[in-house]
């Protein structure tokens, strides 16, 4: 396949929006780095989605900062750039200030927030290289509180640094 196909990077790539953004994106000819903490998940999609000449695996936890710059040389190693970063990594918890661990939002707001902020650090000098684009994954929760819900001001964040990065 062409040098010349756009590079779509992806966090939380094993499930969910993340997989299903690199099933789309591979059928309109994207060369893919996929990340997740989940190895075998993002093996098993890469393969799918035409092996090492089109799409890479690369285990990455978003709240580790040395993951995340490993995630982005590794593509730039194998594809020469980035097109599109999205900064996809994410999950919810139960609504209430009650119903959650404290160790459940700890995990959530480091990697809804802290893992978004440096995927864009991370990408940030690629994707100006390029001219690309970042996408970031929000929420109606980031443009409307829900009540109870820690989740949402992850998004709200999630929103603001979108507006930043814009800007």
């Amino acid at each position: 396949m062409p040098a010349s196909d756009p590079v779509l990077l992806i966090t939380g790539a094993s499930s969910g929006i993340g997989a299903a953004t690199a099933r789309q994106a591979a059928e309109a000819g994207y060369r893919l780095a996929l990340g997740a903490r989940s190895t075998d998940r993002i093996e098993a999609l890469a393969e799918e989605l035409g092996g090492p000449e089109r799409a890479i695996a690369v285990t990455c936890d978003v709240t580790e900062w040395e993951q995340q710059e490993t995630f982005v040389q590794t593509t730039l190693e194998r594809f020469g750039r980035v097109d599109v970063a999205f900064a996809n990594a994410g999950f919810g918890a139960a609504r209430g200030f009650t119903a959650e661990s404290p160790e459940h939002w700890r995990s959530m707001v480091l990697t809804n927030v802290y893992g978004a902020a440096l995927t864009i650090r991370a990408t940030m000098g690629s994707l100006r290289e390029s001219r690309g684009h970042l996408l970031l994954t929000g929420s109606v929760a980031g443009r409307r509180a829900l009540p109870g819900s820690l989740y949402s001001a992850t998004k709200w964040a999630v929103t603001a640094m979108g507006e930043s990065a814009r800007q």
